[in-house]
């Protein structure tokens, strides 16, 4: 399987520390994605091309957004879960208060991540 190699790695390790400070000096897939921006507007190119397979492309591409309306301007720990609207759309009112609920939980706690409910990591991988 063919990866795009980066000719320029000093220009990629500056638009890594660009992209991660931006967000909070955390590695992320979506620092990455910004990151990729970031290399390509200082005249970054790529040898190859990428995977069809690339998940950061895939990732990009699904609408992600919050379950709850409005949580977006809500504090860190007041937010709700993050999903692609595939996955969004397709739970239940029951289901939507639950992970809501779980997130929270969670972020209150001092934790980034709350593991899924069964049926709502399955759709999470179907999306």
């Amino acid at each position: 399987m063919a990866t795009a190699t980066k000719l320029d790695p000093a220009k990629w390790a500056k638009a890594k520390a660009k992209a991660k400070a931006k967000m909070g000096g955390k590695h992320s897939a979506r620092a990455m994605q910004l990151a990729v921006k970031y290399y390509k507007q200082m005249g970054g190119r790529y040898k190859g091309s990428k995977s069809s397979s690339n998940k950061l492309s895939k990732w990009s591409k699904q609408d992600w957004g919050y379950v709850s309306k409005g949580d977006e301007k809500k504090s860190k720990a007041k937010k709700g879960r993050y999903l692609p609207k595939s996955v969004r759309t397709s739970l239940t009112d029951a289901q939507k208060r639950a992970t809501n609920r779980k997130k929270k939980e969670a972020s209150k706690k001092g934790s980034q991540y709350a593991k899924y409910s069964k049926s709502i990591a399955k759709k999470v991988r179907m999306a």
